[in-house]
């Protein structure tokens, strides 16, 4: 499964679903902002559904922000476009450090939710 991983397969996905990045991180700016209001306004009382709702929304939109700094990333290799020898090692060494910084990234919102919500809801 690893070995599968690579800047050509995250390049192919940018790639399909690039036109969904400015949607993406418009999302993400609208639920940070929806967040602020919603933490504005949740008191020692407010109901722990609210709470969790709020915060549902705050990990949504770093999913978001996630997804769409990874279109941004991947939607051109540079190392496709290069001639030197030299500059291609150099671009494909940043290409394969993006891809494992992105391989740990993209999950790491939604596994950060679960693990808050296991550990302090139940």
């Amino acid at each position: 499964m690893l070995s599968s991983i690579n800047p050509e397969l995250f390049n192919y996905i940018a790639i399909t679903f690039g036109r969904f990045k400015w949607q993406l991180l418009a999302w993400s700016l609208f639920f940070f902002i929806l967040f602020m209001g919603l933490q504005a306004q949740i008191q020692l009382k407010t109901p722990s559904v609210l709470v969790w709702l709020a915060i549902l929304i705050l990990f949504i939109a770093i999913e978001s922000l996630v997804v769409s700094a990874f279109m941004f990333f991947f939607q051109v290799l540079p190392s496709t476009r290069e001639e030197n020898v030299s500059l291609f090692k150099f671009y494909r060494t940043i290409e394969w450090c993006e891809t494992i910084l992105f391989t740990v990234l993209l999950p790491l919102p939604i596994v950060l939710f679960i693990y808050a919500f296991i550990r302090l809801a139940l």
